[in-house]
């Protein structure tokens, strides 16, 4: 019997393009069902913690249902991958009665990009007179945490046996911190708290604190993961991006800039974390910091592997994170399940072992790690 690897999921958020995420895990979740991986924990920050939240809501719901112990595991399983096509249909039927006009606009387009469309313009116009318009995910919270996720926080704060830990961040505004909402802390008021943009969205007030979107400081939030993963002596971090690395020269209108800017700063903290991960595990491999016994001490190596498309993704522009869809999120999805199966065959014999990802080459080109060395004496 093949070796059922145990891992934790990190979902980075980018609004409709979450629905890739959806894709990635619909397809992770038939591993889960063929006995090759245990979830242990799952992280998000905006469309990330929504539908890292949907994935474990399924979670607990299956772990519910009766049935033979034998398939708890595929109960579990298929509720987690139902909940979280719900979400995005949802999302979609909201949307659309929502009269979004992105989503009628791209349903014109015939590669997805409405950048130069009027629908576009409009919103540029609505952004540089400072009024701009939620259109996308977060015009559709309400509707969701009501039909899709009645039950929270009450479904997390009762542990079910096999079900991941959830961590939820959102940015305390006054202190330029991270807060961190954990199973039975993550209630609707959190959901709206971590997918707060302030350029569309009042902040939301959780007791006397007020917040803003969790990617500004942790996009996805990797060091709760660290935690559980030592714990339930899991080796191994996948991490699911959505916010390209790279784009082709420079954004243009003003809402362009303003989100190539949220890119820009949500992928900083991510890899920040990803570089201090990283730094930790060529210690440990050199020697310089010993494998101590399981859960006595805080360092432990962690294999990193990532999923993504960032050329696929950079090819959409930046207005078609705002248009549900139903047929884009269907073709996100598609994309994301594509990506999947062509990544897996390079990550399954990698966990457990060493990282898939290159994380070294990423962080001394973003970081400019090598700048001092290779300095001219």
């Amino acid at each position: 019997m093949a070796k059922t690897h145990k891992i934790a999921l990190a979902l980075q958020g980018g609004g409709v393009h979450g629905a890739f995420t959806w894709g990635v895990l619909d397809a992770l979740l038939d591993e889960v069902v063929n006995g090759q991986l245990h979830i242990v924990g799952v992280s998000g920050s905006s469309s990330g913690a929504l539908t890292a939240t949907a994935l474990t809501y399924g979670f607990h719901e299956g772990a519910a249902l009766p049935g033979p112990a034998t398939a708890r595991a595929r109960r579990m399983a298929e509720a987690a991958r139902g909940k979280i096509r719900e979400l995005w249909e949802t999302v979609a039927r909201t949307a659309f009665w929502g009269g979004n006009p992105f989503v009628s606009a791209i349903g014109l387009a015939q590669d997805w990009n409405i950048d130069d469309t009027a629908a576009a313009r409009w919103a540029d116009v609505a952004t540089a007179s400072g009024h701009p318009a939620e259109t996308g995910l977060g015009a559709t919270l309400n509707t969701v945490l009501r039909e899709v996720l009645p039950e929270i926080p009450a479904i997390f704060a009762l542990p079910q046996e096999g079900t991941p830990m959830l961590a939820v961040a959102a940015t305390d505004i006054a202190d330029c911190r991270r807060q961190l909402f954990i199973d039975g802390a993550v209630s609707p008021d959190v959901i709206k708290a971590t997918s707060c943009l302030p350029t569309s969205f009042q902040s939301v007030s959780i007791g006397d604190r007020a917040y803003w979107d969790g990617g500004y400081m942790g996009n996805p939030p990797l060091t709760p993961l660290i935690e559980c993963m030592r714990e339930t002596d899991a080796d191994d971090l996948v991490v699911v991006t959505l916010n390209p690395l790279h784009r082709a020269g420079p954004p243009l209108g003003p809402r362009q800039m303003l989100d190539r800017l949220n890119e820009v700063t949500f992928n900083a903290s991510l890899v920040h974390e990803v570089n201090a991960i990283e730094t930790i595990n060529r210690l440990i491999d050199a020697g310089m910091i010993k494998e101590p016994p399981a859960r006595q001490h805080p360092f432990r190596r962690v294999n990193l592997h990532r999923i993504h498309a960032d050329e696929d993704m950079a090819k959409l522009g930046i207005y078609s994170k705002d248009a549900p869809s139903w047929d884009f999120l269907v073709h996100l999805r598609d994309l994301g399940r594509e990506t999947f199966k062509k990544a897996w065959p390079e990550i399954l014999p990698a966990l457990g072992q060493h990282s898939s990802w290159d994380t070294t080459s990423m962080c001394d080109r973003i970081l400019a790690r090598k700048a001092i060395t290779t300095r001219e004496r």
